[in-house]
């Protein structure tokens, strides 16, 4: 049996008036967004394997190598949904650029 290590990250420093409570929910929809994107991997080696009739068994799942263009597959699709999940952040953040450079015009 496998066991596994959990861990809390604190890969950051705190800022200055953060609220502690959306610092927590940040931790959170980064850490669900990682494990998505895992999981999204594991989908995509189970898919990969059944097109090359071979069986998704932990041992063949585990020792996969996705090939050169698998791998760029799979970065793109890594890239889009971490566009996705963290999008909101990205329009705030261009909106507060946005504010800021009217304030200083």
């Amino acid at each position: 049996m496998r066991t596994t290590n959990t861990r809390t990250l604190n890969w950051r420093r705190p800022i200055p008036g953060e609220d502690p409570a959306a610092a927590r929910l940040m931790a959170i929809c980064t850490a669900l967004a990682s494990e998505i994107v895992v999981l999204r991997e594991r989908l995509d080696t189970h898919e990969r394997l059944a097109e090359q009739s071979k069986p998704a068994t932990r041992a063949g799942i585990e020792s996969f190598q996705p090939t050169p263009e698998d791998t760029a597959e799979r970065d793109t699709l890594r890239k889009r949904q971490i566009e996705t999940i963290f999008r909101a952040l990205k329009v705030d953040a261009e909106q507060e650029a946005r504010a800021a450079a009217l304030k200083l015009t």
